[in-house]
């Protein structure tokens, strides 16, 4: 890539600092999808303890955000969560109710750890910023 002039040099420094706060940004999402995972888990009702292993996050970037998945690949991790229908010959006698996990521990984190994390994230982008 060549320079024509100074607004191309600006250019390409605006994309390398964009760039450059996306990964520490990212990274951060990272450890907020962990802490995320660790308090669903807690959440999670544990009869086998397959539920409650199965939890990862994932984080996404996206064109103008970053988004954090928690994830839980369990046949019958929905039905724990939602609630169900009890069947039972063809016909339904009752129903269970969700235990709500997923929404319990996402509360759980965002009342008592995203404030000190988003932060952190934002002292971390600062200090690299700086230079320190």
């Amino acid at each position: 890539m060549s320079m024509k002039s100074l607004e191309d040099l600006e250019k390409a420094f605006d994309r390398g600092l964009t760039e450059w706060e996306s990964s520490i940004a990212m990274k951060a999402a990272g450890k907020m999808g962990q802490k995320c995972v660790r308090e669903v888990k807690r959440k999670t009702p544990w009869i086998s303890g397959n539920l409650r292993r199965r939890w990862r996050s994932r984080t996404e970037k996206g064109s103008n955000d970053i988004k954090i998945h928690l994830e839980n690949d369990v046949d019958y991790a929905s039905y724990v969560n939602d609630g169900h229908r009890i069947v039972r010959g063809g016909k339904t006698v009752g129903y269970a109710e969700g235990k709500h996990m997923l929404e319990k521990g996402v509360a759980v984190y965002t009342d008592n750890y995203m404030r000190e994390d988003l932060q952190g994230m934002a002292d971390d982008i600062g200090r690299a910023m700086k230079g320190k």
